[in-house]
C-alpha cells in the first residue's frame, strides 16, 4: 500500500466520525476514564501500568467505604497524600461522616474540581446520625473473576487463562487468590499464582498481609514495590502518594513481595515492619529454578496536618542459588558478610503557605554511595499547578527496590531536573446526560512536562556518558456537551542511537450518556514516519455496553512503533506496539446478567495484506477471542 493510499485511508475514517480519548478504559465515561489518569499520575493510559489499573479497577467496582476506613486502609488505596488522609480523619473527628461528594469536596486537600477524580473509587455508606461516625455490622463479600483466551496465528491456536477470587468481612479481614497462564506458557500449572490474607485492626494495629503485597514508601527512593513510572509524568505524580504495606491482587505477577507485613500505629506515629523471602514467587512457578534470599525492613513515620517524616530501612541476605541436582549451596555472591545489599532512607514532606516541598535522602551501605531527590508542588494561580524536581543517583548507588521520579528504568547512573505543570480555563461545559456533582468540565484543559538527564556512565549499550530531553504537551477542548477534543505532542532529544522521536496525536469526541465515538490520528517520527488512525463507536446503558473499533496502521520501521490503548474487560491491560502495513479490528462488549453476575466478550482481528520495503513476505495475521465471568456471591 503506498503512502497516499494510505492517508487517504486514514482520511476517509477521520470523516466518519469522532473518537475518544486515548485514556479511557472499557465501559467507563469520559470523567471516570479521566480519573484513572489523574490518580496514576499518567497522560495517557498508554503510560499507565498494569497493576495500577487493576487497583483502580478493583476500587470502582468495590469503592472505599470512606467513613469505615483506618488511616492504615486510607494510605493503602493509595488514592491520597499524607495530607488528604489527616484531613479526612480529622473532619471525621470533628464533623462526623462525609455522607455526599459535595461535603467530600469540602474537605481540606481536596476542590470541587479535583474531588470528582475520587468519587468512582469511593462509597459515603453510612449508618450513622449526621454529625456521628459509623459503626457497621460486618458484612461478607466473595468475588470470582475467570477468564479465558484464544489466539489464532499461523493457523496455530494458543491458549491462555486467568482467575481472581477473593473473600471479604466488611473492611475487617480480606484473602485472595490470583491465577494465570499466558499464550507463551503451559496449561498447567499456571505460569504465576499470587495470593494474600489480611487483617486490618481499628486500634494500635493497622493492618497484617501474610502472603503477597506491595511496600512503598516516602518518595521511592530506597523502597517502592510493583510498577512505578519512569519519564516525564503529570504534575500530580511528582510527589508520591505512599501507600506503605498493601496487598498485592494483579495478574502481572512481578514486583511484589512474598513474606508477612504490618503496621502499628499510635496517635501521628505509624510504624511498618515486613520480612519478605526475594525469589519464593519464582522457585513456585513452573520450570523456574530461582535463587532465594529473606529481606526484613522497617519504616518509622510521623504525620502532620502539615507535613510528614518517615525512615526506611531494609537489609537482604545474599542469595542461595539452587542446584540442578535439587540440593542448595551457599551463598551465590560469594562468602563474607550474611547481607549482600542494605539501604536506609530519610524522607519529609512540608506543606509551608500552600508550597509543598518534599525530598529524599539515601545511603547504600554496601555499595557506600548516597542518592537523593528533592522537589515542590505548588499552585502560582487560580488554574495552575507546577512541580519540579531534581534528582541524583550516581552510578554507584544500586537501583533495587527503587522507583523514585527518574527517566530511565533504574534510579542509578543519572542526574536529571524535571518540570511539569497542568492548567484549566474557561466556564464550565455541562456534559451531556450527566447530573448532579461533576456534571460538567471545565472548557480547556492541559498538562505539560520537560525532562532532561544526564548518565555519566556508559548503559544500554553507549559506551560513553549520554543525555537525553524529553518535553510532552497535551491540551483538551470541551466544545459543547456532546464534542472534544485532545491533543498530545511528545518530543524526545539524545545524545546516541535515535536522536530525534516526535510524537503527535489528535482526538476526537463525541458522547452523551448512552453513545460515544471515538477518532484518532497518530503520528511518530524517529528512523522514519509512522502513521495510525482508529474510528470507534460504542453504546452503554446499565446492563450493557458494546464497542467497535477498526483502524489503519504503516509502520516500516520498529523503532518508529506506534502503541495504542486497547478496551478490554476489566482488571486486563493492554496497549499493543503496532509495526508493520495493515489494519485491525476489535469488538468489546460487557453485559449484567443478573445482580451477581457479569460477562465479557472480546475479539479482534489484526491483519497484514500489505508489505513493507524490503519486507520477504506478509506478516500473518492474527485472531484472539477473550471471554470473562465476574460473580460477586
Amino acid at each position: 500500500m503506498g503512502k497516499m493510499a494510505f492517508i487517504a485511508a486514514a482520511a476517509m475514517l477521520c470523516a466518519c466520525g469522532p473518537a475518544s480519548y486515548g485514556q479511557d478504559t472499557v465501559g467507563m465515561d469520559d470523567v471516570t476514564g479521566r480519573a484513572f489518569m489523574v490518580l496514576t499520575g499518567a497522560m495517557t493510559a498508554e503510560e499507565a501500568g498494569e497493576e495500577d489499573l487493576e487497583r483502580l479497577e478493583a476500587l470502582r467496582s468495590r469503592p472505599l467505604k470512606i467513613n469505615l476506613a483506618s488511616r492504615s486502609r486510607l494510605a493503602g488505596s493509595g488514592l491520597f497524600t499524607q495530607y488528604q488522609i489527616e484531613s479526612i480523619i480529622d473532619y471525621r473527628n470533628r464533623n462526623g461522616d462525609i455522607l455526599s461528594a459535595a461535603e467530600f469536596a469540602a474537605v481540606d486537600g481536596f476542590t470541587p474540581e479535583t474531588a470528582v477524580y475520587y468519587l468512582p473509587f469511593l462509597s459515603f455508606a453510612s449508618s450513622a446520625m449526621p454529625g456521628k461516625a459509623s459503626l457497621s455490622p460486618p458484612r461478607m463479600d466473595n468475588s470470582l473473576v475467570v477468564k479465558s483466551a484464544v489466539k489464532l496465528q499461523e493457523r496455530q491456536p494458543v491458549y491462555s487463562y486467568g482467575m481472581k477470587y477473593r473473600f471479604s468481612v466488611e473492611d475487617r479481614f480480606e484473602a485472595a487468590l490470583t491465577a494465570r497462564s499466558s499464550y507463551d506458557a503451559g496449561k498447567f500449572p499456571p505460569e504465576a499464582v499470587s495470593f494474600y490474607a489480611a487483617y486490618y485492626g481499628r486500634g494500635v494495629l493497622g493492618k497484617v498481609v501474610i502472603g503477597d503485597f506491595n511496600l512503598r514508601f516516602g518518595q521511592g527512593l530506597v523502597m517502592w514495590s510493583g510498577f512505578s513510572m519512569s519519564g516525564i509524568p503529570a504534575q500530580g505524580a511528582f510527589s508520591r502518594r505512599a501507600s506503605g504495606i498493601s496487598p498485592y491482587w494483579s495478574y502481572s505477577g512481578d514486583g511484589s513481595h512474598r513474606g508477612v507485613a504490618a503496621d502499628f500505629g499510635t496517635g501521628d506515629f505509624m510504624v511498618s515492619a515486613f520480612v519478605s523471602v526475594p525469589g519464593a514467587r519464582e522457585m513456585s512457578e513452573p520450570g523456574n529454578d530461582a535463587a532465594i534470599s529473606v529481606l526484613p525492613g522497617i519504616n518509622v513515620s510521623w504525620y502532620g496536618m502539615d507535613g510528614q517524616v518517615s525512615i526506611t530501612c531494609y537489609a537482604q541476605s545474599r542469595t542461595i542459588a539452587a542446584r540442578e541436582d535439587g540440593g542448595r549451596v551457599g551463598p551465590a555472591n560469594g562468602t563474607g558478610r550474611f547481607f549482600g545489599e542494605c539501604k536506609v532512607s530519610a524522607d519529609a514532606r512540608y506543606t509551608v503557605k500552600g508550597v509543598e516541598l518534599f525530598g529524599e535522602a539515601a545511603m547504600d551501605a554496601v555499595a557506600r554511595s548516597a542518592a537523593a531527590l528533592a522537589g515542590c508542588r505548588f499552585s502560582p494561580c487560580g488554574g495552575l499547578y507546577l512541580a519540579s524536581g531534581l534528582r541524583y543517583y550516581p552510578s554507584g548507588y544500586s537501583g533495587g527496590y527503587s522507583g523514585a521520579l527518574r527517566s530511565g528504568s533504574r534510579c542509578s547512573n543519572e542526574y536529571g531536573f524535571a518540570v511539569s505543570g497542568s492548567f484549566s480555563s474557561g466556564k464550565y461545559v455541562p456534559l451531556a446526560g450527566r447530573t448532579g456533582f461533576g456534571s460538567s468540565v471545565i472548557r480547556h484543559q492541559g498538562a505539560f512536562s520537560m525532562d532532561m538527564s544526564h548518565s555519566p556512565e556508559p548503559k544500554f549499550g553507549v559506551h560513553e556518558a549520554s543525555s537525553q530531553f524529553k518535553a510532552v504537551f497535551s491540551y483538551s477542548l470541551q466544545l459543547s456537551s456532546l464534542f472534544s477534543m485532545q491533543w498530545k505532542v511528545s518530543e524526545r532529544l539524545r545524545s546516541y542511537g535515535d536522536r530525534v522521536r516526535t510524537d503527535v496525536r489528535a482526538d476526537v469526541r463525541y458522547g452523551d450518556s448512552r453513545w460515544s465515538s471515538v477518532l484518532r490520528v497518530n503520528i511518530l517520527h524517529c528512523r522514519g514516519t509512522g502513521m495510525l488512525s482508529y474510528m470507534e463507536g460504542g453504546y452503554k446503558s446499565a446492563p450493557v455496553y458494546v464497542y467497535v473499533r477498526g483502524g489503519l496502521f504503516r509502520v516500516d520501521d520498529w523503532a518508529d512503533r506506534i502503541y495504542a490503548y486497547e478496551r478490554d474487560a476489566p482488571g486486563n491491560f493492554s496497549v499493543p506496539a503496532y509495526y508493520g502495513r495493515g489494519f485491525w479490528l476489535s469488538l468489546v462488549s460487557g453485559l449484567k446478567l443478573s445482580g451477581w453476575g457479569r460477562l465479557y466478550f472480546r475479539a479482534s482481528y489484526t491483519g497484514y495484506p500489505w508489505s513493507s520495503p524490503g519486507q520477504e513476505k506478509k506478516k500473518p495475521g492474527r485472531a484472539e477471542l477473550k471471554i470473562q465471568m465476574s460473580f460477586n456471591l
